[in-house]
């Protein structure tokens, strides 16, 4: 699974800022996207759903030839890349014995967390939601007696006979509390877009006057090294989810497994 750079869609909560509807869209949009941006990589860059279109590439069972040369532990249903006649398949076993005596491929693993299935096609039909179930947000099992195809043509739309895709959101949705703090962070940067009165966003120059004397000094914002906006409504929930300030979750990678294909570039898309 590839690393995701930017967040996905937030929907960001603008209810906190009764200032919101008097900034230009353009200004809106802007200011919603870095809110949306900081707070994602701030929070660990955990939270927000994708929708994710996969094509599974599966095999149900390999001779003794196709075999990896290296120990594999991938469980039942997951994807392992093994070379064929030159070229790399992704195969996997339903139900393995001590030698991948292999029966029906009934289960894929997708690449989770799945938040929810938005569709499955196969041979370019959209199978019916009562026909598949979801195990541990990750494990798409058919409902018996049917199971999944073995193999397809990924170098044709999955509107074609002899393709499947699933289609899912991935991710953890936003908690309340984020899509609130994100709606407060964008109206600040909002007001300090459009140059308005009464932004909160912390200023690096700070002055002090006393008895006629002004002094100027820079702050030294320490709350940006610990990782937070210096708004503390913002900085409350920030805390609440990512305490340890870590820059994103862990993530365990193996050579010996592959994810399902996800095309990301073919005349048909466009």
């Amino acid at each position: 699974m590839s690393i995701r750079t930017t967040p996905c869609d937030w929907d960001v909560d603008m209810g906190c800022c009764p200032t919101w509807e008097g900034l230009p869209a353009e200004q809106q949009q802007f200011a919603l996207d870095v809110a949306t941006e900081i707070l994602w990589r701030l929070s660990g860059r955990r939270f927000g759903l994708c929708e994710l279109t996969v094509r599974p590439c599966l095999q149900p069972c390999a001779t003794p030839s196709m075999m990896p040369a290296y120990p594999t532990s991938s469980p039942p249903g997951a994807f392992s890349p093994v070379m064929t006649g030159g070229v790399w398949l992704n195969m996997a076993c339903g139900k393995c014995g001590d030698e991948c005596a292999c029966g029906s491929l009934c289960e894929i693993v997708l690449p989770g967390p799945v938040d929810s299935i938005v569709e499955v096609k196969l041979d370019g039909a959209v199978l019916d939601e009562a026909e598949y179930v979801v195990f541990d947000h990750r494990t798409l099992a058919r409902v018996p007696p049917e199971c999944w195809p073995s193999c397809q043509a990924l170098t044709l739309p999955d509107t074609e006979v002899g393709t499947w895709s699933v289609t899912y959101r991935q991710g953890i949705p936003v908690p309340p509390g984020g899509l609130m703090a994100a709606g407060m962070l964008a109206c600040e940067l909002g007001k300090a877009c459009s140059g308005s009165s009464g932004c909160k966003l912390p200023k690096r120059v700070q002055t002090l006057t006393r008895e006629g004397v002004t002094v100027g000094f820079l702050d030294p914002m320490s709350f940006l090294t610990d990782g937070l906006t210096g708004l503390y409504e913002v900085d409350l929930w920030l805390r609440t989810v990512n305490p340890g300030g870590l820059l994103q979750a862990p993530r365990v990678y193996s050579p010996d497994r592959r994810p399902p294909r996800t095309i990301t570039g073919a005349s048909w898309l466009t």
